[in-house]
């Protein structure tokens, strides 16, 4: 590639830049989504469990962050029973996106 190829080149931009978007409530948003999937993945969609877990042995951010995602979910399924399948499919759809050996329950 010679010198006016690269300039040409160059001359693109790389990335479009946009104006500031406030993003504090997105890393709410993909913490919830990490509890989803740690509520099917290792609890197996049973927020008792989850919650017996956090009161017994949970650490204090745990406590703090956790423990409200999980009540909120306990009181909502009394509303939506089948909230908990809901999420099964979602982290099954999203695994298998993006990884060789996806989620299967």
């Amino acid at each position: 590639m010679n010198g006016a190829e690269m300039q040409e080149q160059h001359d693109e931009p790389i990335v479009e830049a946009y104006e500031w978007i406030e993003t504090s409530r997105l890393s709410e948003l993909v913490a919830n989504f990490a509890r989803v999937h740690i509520l099917i993945s290792i609890f197996d969609g049973d927020p008792e469990r989850w919650l017996k877990f956090i009161l017994t042995e949970g650490t204090s951010e745990e406590r703090e962050h956790d423990l409200p995602f999980v009540m909120d979910l306990k009181e909502r399924l009394t509303a939506e029973p089948l909230l908990i399948e809901d999420m099964r499919r979602i982290v099954r759809e999203f695994s298998a996106m993006f990884t060789r050996d996806p989620l299967t329950a």
